[in-house]
């Protein structure tokens, strides 16, 4: 091989190797950015990982405090019925217990009446 040749080889393998230099550079940050993604990914799949955590304390929350709710408004449902219930037996008793005092009046005023001779 000749001086000339083996200078030219040599210039073609120097820009080989500023061309593989370039790419492997580019590939350098390549690597950087996906390793930094991959991070951002992990972290993201963290916070996810806790929202659902929190998620399902909250729906159990949530759950909780409807049953509470139920319980109440049955309650409150239940002593809506016995109320009703006890106001309509005092009214009840109450128009009897005047029927009947009215009755007994009544035939205590005709008795009245017909013992003095009256009527």
């Amino acid at each position: 091989m000749t001086p000339e040749m083996i200078q030219e080889e040599l210039l073609e393998l120097q820009k080989h190797q500023i061309k593989c230099d370039a790419e492997r550079e580019k590939m350098i940050e390549v690597i950087a950015e996906l390793k930094e993604d991959v991070k951002d990914v992990k972290n993201l799949a963290a916070d996810i990982h806790i929202m659902a955590v929190n998620m399902e304390n909250m729906q159990k929350t949530l759950d909780n405090a409807v049953k509470k709710i139920d319980v109440i408004e049955k309650k409150d449902y239940t002593e809506y019925k016995e109320r009703r219930k006890i106001i309509r037996d005092k009214i009840i008793s109450g128009v009897v217990g005047s029927i009947v005092t009215a009755i007994i009046g009544i035939l205590t005023f005709i008795l009245t009446k017909w013992k003095e001779g009256g009527m």
